[in-house]
This record gives C-alpha cells, structure tokens and sequence, in this order.
C-alpha cells in the first residue's frame, strides 16, 4: 500500500526476497486472512494502521521456508499459523520464532487461516476479557460474520445464553450457531 483507499489502492510490487535475522523464520506465505481489520488498515481508519507504504495482511498459514540462528522450535517445511497484523499479504515474511504457532500440516491452510484472528479475538474477549462462566447471557453485536460466529461457537462451548444481533439475512445462521437472533435494523436490542 503506498496510499490508502479501496481495492483499487492495492497495488503488486516484486521485491527482494528477505532473509531472517537471528531468532527468527522465513515463512512462505499459503493463506493470508482478508478480514475487516484489513479492510480498514486499507483504508487508514484502523487505529494499529502503520505508515505508508505498508503490506497489508493480519494473519497468515505458511510453511517455514528458512530459518534464521537460534531458532529451536521450528524446522524447515514445516507449517505454521501467525498473526503479524501487517505483512501477510506478501509471498515472504520473516517472523520471530515467538509469533509463530504449528499448524497440522493434514488441515486445509485456507480453512486453518479463518481461525487465527477470529478465534484467537473471540477466545480473548469471552475468556480473558468478560471472564464468562457457565448459565451466563451474552450479547454478541455482529454475531453472524467473523468474530461473531466464532463468539456464538466457543459460547455454545462456555455454555452460555447467547443473543445475536445481525440482519434478517444472518438470522438463519445466527440460530444455527445457538444464539437468539436479533435483527437490529427492526429490533430493539437495548431494552
């Protein structure tokens, strides 16, 4: 990204291929997820949104491709999962052995990159955050996209009473995760 903006402000550029420092590993690039935190870093109105220019992409499933000294818990070829926050839309990342997390190399590297930001958020706001516990109820705002839906799958886990707004178009699949639906373009959530 050179400048902010739609699609259209994307742009391909060829680039040296970088080489990992001590500690960390190249990876090459499988899947990188395309979620709203993209979408607005895109834009600029994301608030960890770097300078320009800048590669876009949060979280990524790759296959170790290099290792860098003192890299222990790694080894060439094998697959793993991290959240950079920018940079997962290149071919080529070098990560800290520390951001990196194994993935069984048998999963499916585009349905495996749908977990990390989504989940890792959901399992943080439920677990870390709100600290939930059983019989609880819950509101989750936007439970039928990313975040959302993963919300209404590890509720259902924590075993909570979970509401979900969304538009009448996610209501079938908010139901289908285990929340209440609520359409917020004809419902009043607040009362």
């Amino acid at each position: 990204m050179t400048r902010y903006g739609g699609p259209d402000a994307l742009q391909v550029l060829e680039e040296v291929c970088p080489e990992p420092k001590e500690g960390e590993a190249r990876v090459r690039v499988l899947a990188a997820g395309v979620s709203l935190p993209d979408v607005m870093m895109r834009e600029g109105i994301h608030p960890e949104t770097p300078a320009l220019p800048f590669t876009p992409g949060w979280d990524l499933v790759g296959v170790v491709d290099r290792l860098g000294n003192g890299i222990s818990a790694f080894k060439t070829g094998q697959i793993v999962a991290a959240l950079p926050v920018n940079g997962a839309y290149a071919e080529y990342v070098c990560l800290p052995q520390g951001e990196l997390v194994p993935v069984p190399s048998e999963l499916d590297t585009a349905e495996a990159v749908s977990l990390v930001l989504n989940y890792v958020t959901a399992y943080q706001m439920l677990h870390r955050s709100a600290k939930v516990r059983p019989g609880q109820r819950v509101l989750i705002h936007g439970a039928a996209g990313g975040v959302g839906s993963a919300l209404l799958q590890l509720g259902r886990l924590a075993q909570l009473h979970m509401y979900g707004t969304c538009s009448s178009q996610g209501a079938s699949t908010v139901a289908g995760l285990g929340a209440i639906p609520i359409d917020y373009h004809h419902q009043d959530f607040v009362k």
